[in-house]
């Protein structure tokens, strides 16, 4: 039965994965399963048509957009565990604060 996966010269069905180069934004090919192992066969086949010149600068475009929009919310998740953490500070500071002042005021309540 044809499954429309070729075989590799390794004698394996061919796994598919996705390109993200420049040259090839989210164009898919077949590649040995063995690859990055010793001795893997280097297999390598087109699954998807060559994008026109239009794709390839709209894809990339997009992925410009994508790498800042994660680099911006990586910022802000920064940024807001940093006043949390700085809110839990002031919190437990004025609160110490408000014990020393009760502390003092009792003292002083004792002079009277």
């Amino acid at each position: 039965m044809e499954t429309g996966i070729p075989i590799c010269r390794c004698g394996l069905e061919a796994k598919i994965a996705t390109s993200w180069t420049d040259d090839n934004p989210g164009r898919r090919f077949f590649g040995c399963k063995n690859y990055g192992k010793e001795g893997h066969c280097r297999f390598f086949a087109w699954y998807d048509a060559t994008l026109t010149p239009r794709a390839r600068v709209v894809i990339v475009g997009l992925l410009v957009k994508v790498k800042r929009m994660e680099r911006a919310r990586r910022i802000e998740r920064i940024c807001w565990l940093c006043l949390l953490i700085f809110s839990i500070t002031m919190v437990l500071v004025m609160n110490n604060f408000s014990m020393v002042m009760w502390n003092v005021f009792g003292e002083v309540m004792k002079l009277v």
